[in-house]
């Protein structure tokens, strides 16, 4: 079976992102701390969430830095976006957007306080 790829994205992330990229290297650095924490706490939040039958599913969610300013959470069971979304015979179970949505606030407070405060 061939590997299924879903994408979830935090909403108004790519102003902020842009926001980060104008600022000092050491700013840039500290958010890439965040959003890093960020995804980590997506990946174990996702994790809780994940349905369990054999396990399969949990053990195969995890996040990792892809750039400067960028994270991805990954679920890399073939089957990730059927429990995710449903198919026409089954309901889904969503645990990735969930995920999401509940860490998007500790995301954006994080960035925007170090936009407005700098470093601590």
């Amino acid at each position: 079976m061939a590997k299924s790829k879903m994408t979830i994205t935090f909403d108004g992330a790519d102003n902020l992102i842009k926001k980060f990229n104008r600022q000092p290297s050491i700013i840039q650095r500290e958010a890439g701390i965040i959003i890093l924490n960020t995804a980590n706490r997506v990946e174990k939040r996702a994790k809780s969430y994940a349905p369990v039958d054999t396990g399969y599913l949990k053990q195969h969610i995890a996040s990792e830095k892809t750039g400067m300013l960028s994270a991805d959470v990954t679920s890399s069971a073939e089957y990730s976006v059927y429990q995710e979304f449903g198919t026409r015979k089954m309901a889904g179970k969503s645990f990735m957007r969930p995920a999401v949505k509940q860490e998007s606030p500790f995301l954006f407070q994080k960035l925007q306080n170090l936009l407005k405060g700098g470093l601590r």
